[in-house]
């Protein structure tokens, strides 16, 4: 039998068992059971957050990460909870993940009800998964695209006028934020960025600024390839001779149909192509058709989906914890 906690504080002992239990996740599952996102805001200590834990006597068995999103709707304010969930191998066959799910629907309803969001990592069948069992429907799939790389990419000429160049620490900072947040305006993820939000992601141990490469036009920058190098060995999968990520590929919708967006691909897989990989991956929206087909007419091929799942979660009529689940 399990019992559940509920804590909006994490002392450093459970953050190490609920970082050890993503661990036994990932040696076997081969990738990280959560996203890079809430990864992070985990690890550095989960603001504006509930995390519901799952135990056998003293042993985490089984973890629910959420995330507040912005209030919605009309007043009173419903909130958005986006929900992952980690469930230690050997539970894979109990019912701890269904008792997770459940408890962060209770979560919402007791702060008011609103939208819920699951996302599921590497789904082969949307329609499979227990989120799909339990009636939650589909809102978003995201294609998780792989393909070699034995030998060095073509180079693709960059438009006329156009300089590529690495990005340069605050000197490009304005720019980047402007043609980022123009290209994924909407974007739940990728849109939006501030200083502060594209400061965080430089902090990060993998960051390289040789490895994000942005097309100028004069003063103008008109798109960029964020890439990221997954080195040898690391926290996120099992030992792995080193894979290349196109991370970020954007283009100012102002100049879009020129073909830099291929320029910058192709640049960018020969940055990681000098840097020993030999495998490029990446992750990208289902219904960006258009960017679908030019990693598809590039040699990437769809080898599972992220699946964000989601649901309509009614008021439970129970008390209000404000200051636990005051949104980010």
């Amino acid at each position: 039998m399990h019992h559940i906690e509920l804590r909006s504080h994490l002392g450093q002992e459970v953050l190490d068992d609920i970082l050890g239990l993503i661990e036994a996740a990932t040696r076997i599952e081969g990738h990280r059971p959560v996203g890079e996102h809430k990864y992070s805001h985990l690890a550095v200590g989960a603001l504006n957050w509930v995390g519901v834990l799952a135990y056998e006597g003293d042993r985490l068995v089984g973890y629910a990460h959420t995330r507040w999103n912005a209030w919605t709707g009309p007043e009173p304010p419903r909130p958005r909870m986006a929900v992952e969930i980690v469930v230690h191998p050997d539970r894979y066959d109990s019912d701890v993940a269904t008792t997770l799910l459940q408890e962060t629907r209770n979560v919402l309803a007791r702060a008011g009800g609103g939208l819920y969001y699951l996302w599921v990592h590497r789904v082969e069948d949307a329609n499979e998964t227990l989120a799909a069992r339990l009636g939650l429907r589909v809102q978003r799939e995201l294609a998780f695209m792989v393909r070699p790389m034995n030998t060095l990419h073509a180079d693709v000429p960059l438009p006329e006028g156009v300089e590529l160049r690495p990005y340069r620490e605050r000197v490009d900072d304005s720019e980047f934020l402007r043609v980022n947040n123009a290209a994924f305006e909407g974007h739940p993820e990728n849109g939006g960025w501030d200083e502060a939000e594209f400061a965080d992601r430089r902090s990060r141990d993998w960051f390289d600024a040789e490895g994000l490469l942005m097309a100028w036009q004069g003063t103008r920058l008109l798109g960029f390839h964020w890439t990221k190098w997954h080195g040898h060995s690391s926290d996120e999968v099992p030992a792995h001779e080193p894979v290349g990520e196109v991370y970020v590929l954007a283009v100012d919708p102002a100049v879009r149909g020129a073909g830099l967006g291929r320029s910058l691909l192709a640049a960018g897989l020969r940055h990681l192509y000098g840097r020993g990989c030999r495998q490029a991956i990446l992750y990208v929206d289902c219904a960006n058709t258009g960017a679908v087909a030019l990693y598809s007419s590039e040699g990437f091929e769809v080898v599972s989906r992220e699946v964000c799942y989601e649901d309509s979660v009614e008021p439970a009529g129970l008390e209000s914890p404000t200051e636990l689940l005051r949104p980010a």
